[in-house]
C-alpha cells in the first residue's frame, strides 16, 4: 500500500514540476544558443569592440608647408615640438577633477587662465568626449619633455605626444607678408569643418590666405592602453590586432617672388619711422618687396593663444603696426598723383607737350582762393615743367578743362578706387571720388571746382594704398599695361609637383605711346636735372631712374595753425605724409618702387633717399648677376 502511494506521490510530484523543468532546459537552451551567437557567430565582431574598449584613437596633427622667398631663404617653417594631453575618463573622477588639474598645474606651470579652462573643458566633457584625448600644452621643448616625463608617471590618463611649432626666421622684416598662425576658433572651425578643434589657422598675410594649400592632411595613430590609461607595448603576435598608423601628410610649400635682400633693406632703410615701402617687376607684378613700418615680432603671435600684454602693447599703439599699410592704410597720394591728370590731358587733347598755364602763385575763383606749394609761382609751366616741378597751379587749371566726369574715368583705368586684387588678405579698395560718390557722401552739397582741383593734386577725397600707387607706376612705365600683382610665384606640393602663378593682365590701355613718352620724360627730370624736386637727394651713382615727389596734407592749413607749438609730438604727427614713386632703370624699366613715410613732411628729402636705396640695392645685385 506504501509502496502504491508512493509511486502515486511521483507521479504527483513529476506533474507538478514538468513545467518548471521545460522553463529550466529552455532558458539552459537559449542561453547556449547566445553563447553560440556571441562566440561563434559573432565572436570577431565583438572581439573587435573589446579591444577598442582599450585601443586609444590620437591624430596626428601634419606638418604645416614652408613659405619661401624667390631666392630659397625661409620665411616660416615648422619645428618639432612636444604636447601634453589627457585622456578625461583615466584622468580623474568628476568630484576630483578640480583637485587633480591643481597637482598637474604645478608640475606643467599653467596659468591661472589655461587651468581654469582646462577645468571647464573637464567638467563639460562627457560622453564620448570623455575618451578622446584634450590637450593640456602644448608647443613644450624636447629638453623641457623630459623633466616632465618622469612627473606624469603619477597622473593616469596623461599622454606625451608629438606636434610642431610655427616659426618664422625673418621675424619682423617680413611678419606682414607671411602673417601668423593661432589657435582655431569658433568661426574657422564653421568654415574649415575637417579641422580639429586644438588646431592652428592662418589668421593674417599668407598664411591666412593660402590656409588650404599650407594646412596639410591628418594622420591618425591608435595605442593600446591599459586600464590607467597609460599606453601598453604588445607583443608582436598580438600588434597586428591594432589598426595600423595613418601618416600625416604635410601641407603644400609655397615661393613667393619676395627678394630677401630687398625685404631686409626695405626694414633697414625704414627703420624707426611709419609708413610703407613697396618694390614691384613693371611687366610681371610680381612683389620683390612689401615692407610695413613700425612692424611686429610675428614669432610672439604664433602661439596657441597670444599673451595679453603683447596683444596689448601692439593693439593699443598709434603707430598701428599691426596693420598691413602697403595694402591696408590708404594715404592721399599728394603729386604722386599727378601723371593721371597729366596723361588725361594729352588724351583727351586738352593740352599738348607745349602747352602751358601761368602759375603766380596763388589761384582765386569766386570766394576762394588755392595755393601752389611754392607761392612765388613757377611762371609760364608746360607739361615737363609742371612735373618736374611740381606745380600745383597748372593742374588747377587742367582740372577744370578735364572735369570730375574724364578725370575720375581716366583715374579708374589705372586701378584707383579698386582693390588691386593681389593674393593677401583684407585688401583696401581705397577711394576714388567720383560724382557718384560725392553725392552719396555730400548730399545737397554742390560739387564745386575747388573739390575737382584738390583731386587733380593728390588731395580731398582720393586715397590710394601704396600697392595701388606702385600698379599705376607700374602701367605708367611698361606703356598702359596694368597688371595684377602677386606675391606667391608657385606651390610646391609633397609630391614634387610644382604649380606655377601665371602672370595676369587686368587692362591695356589704349593711349599713344607718345602721351607716355612725354609724362616719363617729365619724371626722369623729376630726379635727373637741377631743380626737379628729387634731384638733390637722388643717387647719380647708378643709372637714372625716373619718378615722383609728393607731399600729402594730413589736416588743414587752419588746423595745424590752431596747434600750440608746445606740444611738440602733436606738431610733429601732423606732418605732411612723404611720398616718392619711381621706376628703375629710366630706359627700359624693370622695377617701380613707393615709398610712403607719415608724417615726413617732404617727399623729396624723405620718402626718395628710401626708394633710392631700394634700387641702388637691386641695381648690385642684378649687376653680379649678370
Amino acid at each position: 500500500m506504501r509502496i502504491l502511494n508512493q509511486t502515486e506521490e511521483v507521479k504527483n510530484i513529476y506533474n507538478k514540476t514538468r513545467p518548471l523543468v521545460y522553463v529550466i532546459l529552455i532558458s539552459f537552451s537559449l542561453i547556449l544558443l547566445r553563447i553560440f551567437v556571441l562566440q561563434i557567430i559573432r565572436g570577431d565582431e565583438y572581439y573587435k569592440r573589446s579591444r577598442n574598449n582599450f585601443i586609444l584613437s590620437e591624430k596626428i596633427y601634419p606638418a604645416r608647408g614652408d613659405i619661401l622667398t624667390s631666392d630659397d631663404k625661409i620665411l616660416a617653417t615648422t619645428e618639432p615640438s612636444f604636447k601634453i594631453s589627457v585622456v578625461p575618463v583615466f584622468f580623474s573622477k568628476y568630484e576630483q577633477i578640480t583637485e587633480q588639474v591643481d597637482r598637474l598645474s604645478s608640475i606643467l606651470d599653467l596659468s591661472i587662465n589655461e587651468r581654469k579652462r582646462l577645468v571647464s573643458k573637464m567638467k563639460n566633457c562627457v560622453g564620448t568626449c570623455r575618451h578622446l584625448p584634450i590637450v593640456v600644452k602644448g608647443e613644450i621643448p624636447k629638453k623641457k619633455i623630459l623633466s616632465y616625463s618622469s612627473y606624469l608617471t603619477s597622473f593616469p590618463g596623461t599622454l606625451i605626444s608629438s606636434s610642431y611649432k610655427r616659426v618664422y626666421p625673418f621675424g619682423e622684416s617680413a611678419a606682414h607678408i607671411t602673417g601668423y598662425v593661432s589657435k582655431i576658433n569658433q568661426n574657422e572651425l564653421k568654415k574649415y569643418t575637417e579641422y580639429d578643434s586644438e588646431d592652428f589657422t592662418g589668421k593674417t598675410g599668407i598664411e591666412k590666405w593660402y590656409e588650404s594649400t599650407l594646412h596639410g592632411s591628418y594622420g591618425e595613430a591608435f595605442q593600446v592602453i591599459d586600464y590607467m590609461g597609460r599606453k601598453v607595448e604588445l607583443p608582436e603576435q598580438i600588434d597586428g590586432a591594432v589598426p595600423p598608423t595613418k601618416p600625416a601628410v604635410k601641407g603644400n610649400t609655397v615661393r613667393t617672388t619676395v627678394l630677401s635682400y630687398l625685404q631686409e633693406t626695405a626694414a633697414a632703410t625704414l627703420g624707426e619711422m611709419a609708413g610703407a615701402i613697396v618694390v614691384m617687376e613693371v611687366k610681371t607684378g610680381r612683389v620683390l618687396a612689401l615692407y610695413s613700418g613700425p612692424s611686429f615680432d610675428v614669432n610672439l603671435f604664433a602661439r596657441e593663444r597670444i599673451p595679453d600684454m603683447v596683444w596689448r602693447e601692439y593693439s593699443q599703439s598709434i603707430l598701428h603696426p599691426l596693420v598691413n599699410k602697403t595694402i591696408r592704410q590708404t594715404y592721399f597720394p599728394g603729386s604722386t598723383f599727378k601723371i593721371i591728370p597729366a596723361l588725361a590731358g594729352l588724351y583727351y587733347g586738352i593740352v599738348s607737350p607745349k602747352s602751358t598755364f601761368n602759375c603766380y602763385g596763388c589761384l582765386s575763383f569766386g570766394y576762394e582762393t588755392k595755393c601752389c606749394w611754392n607761392h612765388g609761382g613757377h611762371g609760364n609751366v608746360n607739361l615737363y615743367q609742371s612735373l618736374k616741378y611740381s606745380c600745383d597751379i597748372y593742374y588747377y587749371f587742367l582740372s577744370q578743362e578735364l572735369g570730375i566726369d574724364r578725370l575720375t574715368h581716366f583715374a579708374s583705368l589705372f586701378g584707383v578706387g579698386s582693390a588691386t586684387g593681389i593674393d593677401l588678405p583684407n585688401e583696401e579698395s581705397g577711394i576714388l571720388p567720383t560724382r557718384e560718390w560725392f553725392r552719396m557722401n555730400y548730399p545737397g552739397m554742390r560739387l564745386n571746382n575747388g573739390m575737382i582741383m584738390n583731386l587733380s593734386i593728390g588731395q580731398g577725397d582720393v586715397r590710394m594704398t601704396p600697392l595701388q600707387i606702385a600698379v599705376a607706376y607700374a602701367a605708367l612705365a611698361n606703356g598702359g599695361v596694368v597688371m595684377k600683382p602677386r606675391i606667391i610665384d608657385e606651390i610646391i606640393h609633397e609630391d614634387g609637383s610644382v604649380e606655377h602663378m601665371d602672370d595676369e593682365v587686368v587692362r591695356i590701355l589704349d593711349i599713344k605711346k607718345s602721351y607716355f613718352e612725354s609724362v616719363t620724360k617729365s619724371l626722369w627730370a623729376v630726379a635727373n636735372e637741377d631743380g626737379g624736386t628729387a634731384f638733390y637727394h637722388a643717387d647719380h651713382t647708378i643709372p637714372p631712374a625716373a619718378g615722383k615727389t609728393g607731399s600729402s596734407q594730413v589736416i588743414s592749413n587752419a588746423a595745424r595753425r590752431n596747434i600750440d607749438t608746445a606740444e611738440d609730438e602733436r606738431i610733429l604727427m601732423t606732418q605732411d605724409d612723404a611720398l616718392f614713386a619711381a621706376f628703375f632703370p629710366y630706359k627700359n624699366p624693370e622695377i617701380v618702387a613707393v615709398a610712403v613715410v607719415e608724417n615726413g613732411a617732404h617727399g623729396g628729402s624723405t620718402a626718395a633717399p628710401i626708394v633710392y636705396k631700394m634700387l641702388r640695392a637691386y641695381h648690385m645685385k642684378t649687376a653680379i648677376l649678370k
